[in-house]
């Protein structure tokens, strides 16, 4: 039971950083719409891409996490 309960409370510890990431990127990708400096622009841009595909990642892993075991092993 135990076990259980902490694999849940993983679960949603990810899936709620994973959605925070998504929410980070997009936040990161639209103040760079308003802004003049170029290299800013493109550093929160980069930033902003990569944590939507960080968040994207995390959040499949958990709804989908069958598709993560390697053949032949099984738990």
């Amino acid at each position: 039971m135990q076990r259980f309960k902490s694999n849940f409370l993983m679960r949603i510890i990810k899936g709620v950083i994973g959605a925070a990431l998504l929410t980070i990127g997009l936040i990161l990708i639209v103040i760079t719409v308003d802004d003049t400096l170029f290299l800013k622009n493109v550093l929160l841009r980069i930033i902003g891409v990569s944590s939507i595909f960080m968040g994207t990642h995390l959040l499949h892993r958990q709804f989908h996490p069958r598709s993560y075991k390697k053949l032949g092993t099984h738990k």
